[in-house]
């Protein structure tokens, strides 16, 4: 028991020790951030290389700021492996552009913000909620540049041919636009869909609007334990409501049921984006990076935009957002100057450097809160200001997990709640390796 007792005195003294140090390291930079100094870092991401350049090199030059960003573009594919495999050989870069989805893959190798450099307190005051997903009791595991939310497109012309006026608010309205805008031959074929949901292979955001509605539920999908570590909650906890993800599950998947009134789409369909863009779908539900693809698409299409459905009389309103984050590497030879340097591109002076380039929203609170001429710009910003995600341990596994439990259940492999309770355990396998 003293043993014990004493492991965990050095513990707690060399987590205290380490905290001052890096505070120490990062405040040296901190208060040489006039820009007087010359600081360079390396920096991947997955952006283009000709877009980060026009954002930052002109900033910089504007801002009077002597800093020097070589950044390197990499391919989504190859991203995770390049990093993992730089890391090992101690080469990687200085900072990263991390999404969301990468957190819980990097937590161990990101170098966290000090609390004692930058509050929690700032932080949120600073961010909107979805930026959270970066806290530990470690510090800041990255700053939030810009937050991508998944909104709904819908058909003007579609809308109008059915004497409909409005768009959906919540998910219950959908049901009712269902009879008026579903077409169907004499054998029950599907002509023309209302909404695209229930299937997995051909909707192209599926897993992020099942997420979107399993949170709209109240569910979080994994939680942050006290010691850093992850849990997945998705067939609930003692905290969630267990019945969450199964209520989500049976709603999403009823709209490809033939059996069911609801019926609206089906597999054999093409893609959701491509059925939307060729006028044949009144409702997508897509990203808002995803508007600029749709017009090129069909410049013809006469379409509009608006906020993702909530749940009815819902007291707290959520969509999903795709986040990305510049965060520190701890094989970095110089984290207080990354961190001069990633504070500054996220900051509100640099917010009209990079809005026109990358055409998304910004992560944070006081850009968001400006009052945005542009009636597209503003749904976008103001679905940015609800968007939440989860920490997903991997991106492309648990695709697999999504379209498993979507699939079990719509093919009568398994009973609903069988269908969540093995996506549940899969999700914690990938939490615990």
């Amino acid at each position: 028991m003293k043993n014990s007792k004493l492991f965990q005195y050095i513990v707690i003294g060399l987590f205290i020790f380490f905290i001052i140090v890096g505070a120490i390291l990062f405040s040296t930079y901190k208060n040489n951030s006039a820009g007087d100094i010359q600081i360079s870092i390396t920096m991947w991401g997955t952006l283009p290389q000709t877009s980060f350049s026009s954002f930052s090199n002109p900033y910089f030059t504007d801002a009077k700021l002597k800093y020097t960003v070589n950044y390197i573009e990499k391919n989504p594919a190859t991203f995770d492996q390049d990093l993992v495999e730089a890391l090992a050989s101690g080469s990687g870069p200085d900072a990263v552009i991390l999404p969301q989805d990468l957190i819980v893959r990097y937590a161990n190798k990101i170098y966290p913000i000090p609390y004692a450099v930058l509050s929690e307190t700032i932080f949120k005051q600073t961010y909107v909620q979805e930026g959270e997903l970066f806290l530990n009791s470690a510090g800041i595991m990255g700053l939030p540049f810009s937050i991508d939310p998944l909104v709904m497109y819908w058909n003007r012309d579609i809308f109008n041919n059915a004497g409909v006026t409005k768009p959906p608010v919540s998910w219950s309205d959908i049901a009712g636009l269902l009879p008026k805008m579903t077409k169907k031959d004499q054998a029950g074929n599907i002509l023309a869909s209302t909404v695209a949901l229930g299937e997995f292979r051909n909707i192209n955001n599926a897993k992020e609007i099942l997420s979107a509605l399993i949170i709209q539920l109240g569910n979080p999908l994994v939680i942050m334990n006290p010691d850093n570590t992850f849990t997945g909650v998705l067939n609930g906890n003692s905290n969630t409501n267990n019945s969450s993800a199964s209520l989500a599950l049976q709603f999403y998947t009823n709209f490809s049921n033939p059996s069911k009134a609801t019926y609206s789409w089906n597999r054999s369909l093409p893609s959701a984006l491509d059925s939307f863009a060729n006028g044949d779908l009144a409702i997508y539900f897509g990203f808002a990076s995803e508007y600029l693809t749709i017009k090129n698409k069909n410049p013809n299409l006469n379409f509009a935009v608006d906020a993702l459905p909530q749940i009815i009389n819902a007291k707290v309103l959520n969509t999903f957002g795709n986040m990305l984050g510049f965060a520190i590497m701890k094989n970095s030879q110089n984290p207080g100057g990354a961190y001069t340097i990633l504070s500054s591109l996220t900051s509100a002076a640099a917010y009209p450097f990079s809005a026109d380039v990358f055409n998304v929203s910004s992560a944070r609170r006081d850009i968001l809160g400006q009052a945005e001429p542009n009636a597209i710009k503003s749904i976008f910003n103001k679905s940015a200001i609800i968007s939440k995600g989860w920490l997903d341990p991997n991106k492309a596994e648990t695709s697999a997990i999504f379209q498993d439990m979507i699939e079990s259940y719509t093919t009568g492999k398994n009973n609903i709640d069988t269908a969540v309770n093995t996506a549940s355990a899969r999700l914690n396998g990938l939490l615990n390796q």
